[in-house]
């Protein structure tokens, strides 16, 4: 990673993606650049211009004399780092926007587990749309020598899917080598729950015919990535269980999955593998895109 986009919460008493984000910088040399964002509806003021502009003044000022007592109280005077205060309503735009502009090797963010029909939250946002991996850091702290697990889909044959397994287990192999943490691998065989109780095939012999057929899969990915057969875990059941059980279990400290990137009615009725993971899911996780 060589530099980190690290948003800050006003609302949090604990800036755990600040804290993340500068041991994984001082971990691999990245340069940090922190954002405070800051916005509020200026129409119950005075229609003068000159009023309104004051009060936005006033305001940047007051958030950016924050950010200053944070970063004295982070204690990151070692590293490479840019602050900045932004006056936006719509984090994620700016972010997005800003992550398109520049070379950001991940967003580190807050994670925020909620959703509704109507709401989303910036984070979901992000996992959708921005071109660079963000990472959601959750309440509890890293531990030394805890597992970086990588989530892979090991059935697929199409090239698309093939080269995130890819990029996916690469930034995971460089997490783990730069914390000095074990890699795993998980994947997580999908099985039709219709099918099953149709008892129209032996679901437990296609099971096991389907994991045989992966095994030189896992063999070649043992090979290249230097793995142990126990730090690839392969069990049956949908990603958004098997993943955060396989994370719990080995007690990960991160989980690297990919992301297709569905937007509007189609994320909101089919949902992204990722964000199902992430209700899920009580560590951090870094979500990547297909390369563009």
């Amino acid at each position: 990673m060589d530099k980190l986009l690290i948003i800050m919460d006003p609302t949090s008493k604990h800036q755990k993606a600040l804290g993340r984000g500068i041991e994984l910088a001082r971990k691999t040399g990245a340069s940090v650049e922190v954002v405070a964002f800051v916005h509020e509806y200026l129409d119950a003021l005075p229609s003068d211009q000159a009023v309104q502009q004051r009060a936005k003044e006033a305001l940047i000022e007051i958030r950016e004399k924050w950010l200053q007592q944070m970063l004295a109280l982070a204690n990151c005077e070692d590293l490479d780092v840019v602050a900045r205060t932004v006056w936006e309503k719509s984090i994620h735009r700016w972010i997005n926007q800003h992550c398109r502009d520049n070379s950001i090797s991940a967003v580190v963010k807050t994670g925020n587990r909620s959703e509704t029909f109507l709401y989303t939250p910036t984070d979901w946002h992000l996992i959708r749309e921005c071109s660079a991996p963000v990472m959601l850091v959750a309440e509890q702290k890293w531990n030394k020598a805890h597992p970086i697990l990588a989530a892979v889909d090991l059935s697929t044959n199409k090239p698309v899917k093939k080269a995130l397994n890819t990029r996916i287990i690469d930034q995971a192999f460089q997490l783990a080598r730069a914390t000095g943490a074990e890699l795993h691998l998980v994947h997580a065989l999908h099985t039709s729950v219709l099918l099953a109780d149709l008892d129209i095939i032996d679901t437990d012999a296609h099971t096991r015919k389907r994991l045989e057929s992966l095994k030189p899969k896992i063999d070649h990915l043992c090979n290249t990535w230097h793995l142990k057969p126990e730090q690839v875990h392969v069990e049956t059941g949908p990603a958004q269980k098997i993943i955060p059980s396989i994370a719990s279990r080995i007690k990960a400290d991160m989980v690297v999955i990919g992301t297709t990137g569905k937007t509007g009615v189609a994320a909101r009725v089919i949902g992204n593998t990722a964000e199902k993971v992430l209700t899920h899911l009580r560590t951090d996780l870094l979500a990547i895109k297909p390369a563009e």
